[in-house]
């Protein structure tokens, strides 16, 4: 028996701790343990797992695993010459792998670059050819729309073109409607009513409304869905609720006395007129976003 395994023996025998608390605690098979006391660490697995076993059985018994392995160097198994050639042998085999895959990732990637090159080219060459001009040639005993005519009498000098001669007919010009004036849709009549924003607290947006004698609310879905409701005011009993769609109900007008308030769930999916008079709802973020509508008495003139 070694000095090391005495010295380790004795310490797991002054714990009361036996080998298979030793080998539940390591994971090391009893037979290297009692291999390790008795010194026999030709049956160990090879050197480095001497050493690794050793450590492990040191730190069980509450031994410096750092100080048995340098105080008793000498008890430790020799590392064998063959394990170390197989170390270099392996160092070395690592080390030529390296510039070999080095090389197949340039490898692949000019592989890679090259095709994109050969697809620009085809590319270029394609749009080259769309933007050529193709003349078709023109068959014998028609006119050229394009050419120029010389008309006898005048000298040979003159020249008009058929295109010219022929009557053309009279002008239509279309007014550019002005782009601050809204032009009423086929069948719809052009609302004299008149909505003025007047101030935004939060999610609440107010307005005032001039022109007609009750107020008239018109919601139709632009996109997906969105939740409404309408009522007299805030705080009271809708009078309409409900969700648009596309593909559903799409559109609902209801009719209120001298004040609205309407809620809206998801405000940029509707459109909201009042009175024939729009509302935009393209910039109300909040979701959902509140309206009072309050009937403005007309003034006398």
């Amino acid at each position: 028996m070694s000095e090391l395994g005495q010295v380790l023996q004795r310490a797991r025998e002054e714990k009361g701790i036996t080998l298979d608390d030793i080998q539940r605690i390591t994971k090391i098979q009893r037979r290297y343990l009692e291999a390790i006391e008795r010194g026999h660490f030709h049956v160990l697995p090879g050197h480095f797992y001497a050493r690794a076993f050793i450590k492990s059985y040191a730190e069980a018994v509450g031994l410096d695993p750092n100080h048995i392995l340098t105080h008793f160097q000498a008890d430790l198994p020799a590392q064998p010459p063959t394990e170390q050639v197989e170390r270099l042998r392996r160092r070395r085999v690592a080390s030529a792998n390296n510039p070999l895959q080095a090389g197949r990732w340039v490898t692949k990637t000019l592989l890679v670059l090259f095709i994109a090159l050969i697809i620009g080219v085809i590319y270029i060459a394609a749009v080259n050819n769309n933007g050529n001009t193709i003349t078709q040639p023109v068959p014998s005993g028609t006119v050229n729309p394009g050419a120029e005519i010389v008309t006898p009498g005048n000298g040979g000098g003159a020249t008009t073109s058929p295109i010219a001669q022929q009557p053309q007919p009279p002008s239509t010009v279309t007014p550019t409607p002005d782009p601050g004036t809204t032009t009423p849709e086929p069948g719809e009549v052009a609302s004299s009513a008149t909505i003025t924003f007047e101030s935004q607290q939060g999610s609440m947006y107010n307005y005032s409304l001039q022109g007609g004698e009750k107020i008239t609310v018109h919601l139709k879905v632009k996109e997906d869905r969105s939740w409404f409701g309408v009522s007299e005011g805030k705080g009271k009993k809708y009078v309409e609720e409900g969700e648009l769609r596309k593909g559903a109900k799409e559109e609902i007008t209801i009719e209120l006395k001298k004040s609205a308030y309407v809620r809206l769930g998801k405000p940029t999916a509707l459109e909201l007129t009042v009175n024939g008079a729009a509302v935009d709802t393209s910039k109300m973020k909040f979701m959902p976003s509140n309206l009072t509508i309050k009937m403005k008495e007309a003034t006398a003139q």
